[in-house]
């Protein structure tokens, strides 16, 4: 299955909220380039979409706990927004089973 990488925004956003404003050694921003290099295709399979998005995941764990605390507010719901995604591509669509408990 493919994904058009136009659907993947949000973590691209949040990939640059992590790239600009994380303090991170030369093998996590290798991770930043090697998605970048992904995204630039108009589609990729579902299992590197899924790959992007525990990256990501990785990316804000080694940014650190106050890091959220150093974004403007836009850059934090940027940053929210692509781990929503992520999380919906790693784990499955987590709305509807959301919607299904109310």
């Amino acid at each position: 299955m493919r994904v058009s990488t136009d659907r993947l925004s949000p973590l691209e956003r949040a990939l640059d909220v992590v790239d600009q404003h994380a303090e991170l050694n030369h093998r996590y921003r290798k991770l930043i380039h090697d998605s970048r290099e992904m995204l630039a295709a108009s589609d990729v399979r579902l299992t590197q979409a899924r790959g992007m998005a525990k990256k990501l995941m990785v990316l804000v764990r080694a940014a650190g706990e106050g890091f959220r605390d150093t974004l403007s507010p836009e850059q934090r719901a940027e940053l929210e927004a692509g781990l929503t995604q992520a999380d919906d591509l790693v784990y499955g669509d987590t709305s509807e089973r959301d919607a299904a408990k109310r």
